[in-house]
This record gives C-alpha cells, sequence and structure tokens, in this order.
C-alpha cells in the first residue's frame, strides 16, 4: 500500500504542475487580449465616442490648433514617452501605440545603450529620433548630420 501510495505522489505532482501551468498560460493569454483590446487602432476613430468629439479629432479645424489641443491634453510623462522609438498607446485620447524604428542611423546604435567600441575609437556621435530632430524644421541640421554619418 505505501508503495501503491508513493508511486501517485509523482504523478499528483507533475498533474498539479501541468495544471497549475495551463492556469498561468490562460491568465497571461487574457491579460495579452485585454491589452490587446483597450488599443485603439488609429487616432481620431470616429467610431469611438470617447474620441470622436475631441477637437483635436476635428478635421476642419486648422491644424496648428489641432496640434495645440492634443499637446495640452497630454500628460507630462505622456508627451516624454512620446519622444522615443516605441511610444505606448493613449486611449483615452485614442492615441495608438507606435513603434518608429525608421531613423536610419540603427548602424552605429543597434546594440544595445550606449556605444563603447572597446578599441581605438572611444565612443560614436549619436543623434536624437527622426521625430525630434525633424520637429526642428531644421534643414541645414539634416545636411550636418548627414555628414557626420557619412564620414569614417
Amino acid at each position: 500500500m505505501a508503495s501503491s501510495s508513493s508511486s501517485s505522489f509523482p504523478r499528483r505532482m507533475e498533474l498539479q504542475k501541468l495544471l497549475l501551468s495551463a492556469a498561468v498560460f490562460s491568465a497571461l493569454l487574457s491579460l495579452s487580449a485585454v491589452q490587446t483590446a483597450a488599443q485603439p487602432r488609429y487616432a481620431c476613430d470616429t467610431s469611438n465616442p470617447l474620441t470622436k468629439t475631441l477637437p483635436f479629432c476635428k478635421t476642419s479645424m486648422p491644424m496648428e490648433e489641432r496640434v495645440r489641443d492634443v499637446v495640452s491634453r497630454l500628460a507630462l510623462d505622456e508627451k516624454i514617452l512620446q519622444l522615443v522609438n516605441d511610444a505606448p498607446a493613449i486611449p483615452r485620447l485614442g492615441i495608438p501605440a507606435h513603434e518608429w524604428w525608421s531613423e536610419a542611423l540603427h548602424g552605429l546604435a543597434d546594440f544595445g545603450y550606449g556605444i563603447s567600441f572597446r578599441g581605438t575609437i572611444p565612443a560614436a556621435t549619436l543623434f536624437p529620433q527622426v521625430i525630434l530632430t525633424a520637429a526642428t524644421f531644421d534643414a541645414k541640421l539634416w545636411y550636418q548630420i548627414g555628414q557626420v554619418e557619412s564620414n569614417p
């Protein structure tokens, strides 16, 4: 009898582990579905009653007013998070998450935080994300960045 109960113990443990794994997997899967459902497909969705009346969504308004309106609605931390390559969604404003990764300067910066060559070149010059540089509307700056990037 002792051998029968001792042999069923490992099976029960395996079954408990399997059930626990299934429960954790199920919980993670449902959490993923909730997060996906909470993220808007695009800004100013006219089918979304929470965003369709926001002033910055009204295409009849001048662009400057729309921009001023949306920026005024963002909290400081939300503004800061919009300045990086993988900005999170802001569902209350209908702003979806986005990932820019189109800066064309990856060649220097695509292997982690900071640049260390551990050789004769001690460091590299990195430029701000394209969204920040573009916000300057400075063609000369773009030209200068191109010169720096293209000269070995």
